[in-house]
C-alpha cells in the first residue's frame, strides 16, 4: 500500500477542530484552580496547564493563519462545511477563557482579549444560524458539534462575570440567554437525530459527550449572575448530571473504536465543564459526596485531556497525524444541504 503521509502538509491538514485543545486545557486549569480553593492544593498544576494553554493559542493561531494565507479555499472550504464550520466556534470560546488565566497578572490584558472574544462569539453565532436557516440541513448532518456556535454564548459569563467592566452583568445576561434558548432548541433536533436517523459513524461518537456541556455551563453562568445555588441551578446541575450518565461510557472509545482523530478534542471541554459545575456546587452543600463528584471528575477530565495530549504529539511526530485514510473519510462525511444520501 502506498504511503500517504507524504501527500498532504501539515498545514493542509490543520483543522480548525484542533482549537478545541485550547478549550480543553483552559477548562482544565480553571478546574485545578478550583481544587486549589477547595482542597488547598498546589497551585503549580493549574499554573503550568494554562501556561499550555496560552502556549498552544498562540502556535496554533500562527499556524491557522499561515493556512488561511497559503491555502485559502481549504478555509474556506472547511468554513463551508454544514458540520465543520461548527468548530470555528472553538476560536471564539478559546478568545472567552484565556482570559481567565491571564487575569490574576494582567487585568487590561484580559479585559481586552475578552471583548475581542465576546464581538467574535456574538457575531459567529449570528452568522451560522442564519446559514443554517437560509439552505435547508440533512437531519443526519445534526449532530453534537452543532451546539459548539450557539450555545457557546454560554461560556462568555464564565470569565465575562470577573471582569471589571461597566454594564457586565447586563452583557453577560444577553449572552446568557441566548445560550439557554438555543439549547432548549438545539438539544431536541440533536436528540430526534441521534433517535430517528442512521447511527453515527463510530469514529465521531465519542463527540456525542459535547451534549453535557451546555447544562454545565448553564449552571455556572446561572450561578454567576444570581449568585445563588437555588433550585433553577441545582435542576440544571442534576439534568446533566443524567446526561453524563447517558453519554460517559463514550469516553471509553477514543482508545478502542477506532484510530485517534483530532476532532476528539470537542470533549475535553465538556469535561471540564461539569468538572467545574461540580466543585461550585460542592462548594454550596456539605455532604461528603458532592466532595466526591468533583474528585472523580477532575482525574477523568485531566486522564482524558492528557491522552489526547499525548496521543496528538505522538501522531504529529510519527508523521501519523495527518494520513489520508479513504475508508475514514468516508465514514465520517457529511451531507451538504440540498445533498440526499445514497445507498
Amino acid at each position: 500500500m502506498a504511503n500517504n503521509q507524504n501527500e498532504i502538509s501539515f498545514l493542509e491538514f490543520l483543522p480548525v477542530s484542533l482549537f478545541g485543545s485550547i478549550m480543553g486545557l483552559s477548562g482544565l486549569a480553571f478546574s485545578w484552580e478550583w481544587a486549589e480553593k477547595i482542597w488547598s492544593l498546589n497551585k503549580l498544576p493549574g499554573e503550568i496547564i494554562g501556561a499550555s494553554a496560552i502556549f498552544f493559542f498562540i502556535v496554533l493561531s500562527i499556524a491557522y493563519l499561515l493556512k488561511l494565507v497559503k491555502y485559502p479555499a481549504l478555509v474556506k472550504a472547511e468554513f463551508n462545511n454544514p458540520v465543520s464550520v461548527s468548530f470555528f466556534g472553538t476560536i471564539t470560546i478559546s478568545l472567552l477563557l484565556i482570559p481567565g488565566i491571564i487575569l490574576p497578572y494582567s487585568q487590561n490584558l484580559a479585559i481586552a482579549i475578552w471583548v475581542i472574544g465576546a464581538l467574535l462569539m456574538g457575531l459567529f453565532a449570528w452568522m451560522v444560524l442564519r446559514k443554517w436557516l437560509d439552505h435547508q440541513q440533512e437531519p443526519t448532518n445534526a449532530l453534537p458539534v452543532w451546539i459548539i456556535p450557539i450555545v457557546g454564548t454560554l461560556d462568555v459569563p464564565i470569565v465575562g462575570s470577573r471582569l471589571p467592566i461597566t454594564g457586565i452583568h447586563e452583557i453577560c445576561l444577553v449572552f446568557f440567554s441566548i445560550g439557554i434558548i438555543f439549547t432548549v432548541i438545539l438539544l431536541p433536533v440533536i436528540f430526534s437525530r441521534l433517535m430517528f436517523q442512521a447511527p453515527m459513524p463510530v469514529a465521531i461518537q465519542p463527540t456525542l459527550l459535547i451534549l453535557v456541556g451546555p447544562l454545565a455551563l448553564a449552571f455556572s453562568g446561572y450561578l454567576s449572575l444570581t449568585g445563588i445555588l437555588d433550585t433553577t441551578a441545582s435542576i440544571f446541575y442534576y439534568a446533566d448530571l443524567f446526561i453524563l450518565l447517558l453519554f460517559g461510557s463514550k469516553i471509553i472509545q477514543i482508545a478502542t473504536c477506532c484510530p485517534f482523530r483530532v476532532g476528539w478534542w470537542a470533549i475535553g471541554f465538556p469535561l471540564v465543564a461539569i468538572t467545574i459545575a461540580s466543585f461550585r456546587y460542592a462548594v454550596n452543600r456539605h455532604s461528603s459526596i458532592y466532595q466526591i463528584i468533583p474528585a472523580i471528575l477532575l482525574t477523568i477530565s485531566t486522564a482524558v485531556i492528557l491522552f489526547l495530549l499525548i496521543q496528538t504529539f505522538y501522531k504529529l511526530f510519527t508523521n501519523q497525524l495527518y494520513l489520508v485514510n479513504p475508508v475514514a473519510e468516508k465514514e465520517t462525511r457529511v451531507l451538504e444541504p440540498g445533498v440526499k444520501a445514497t445507498a
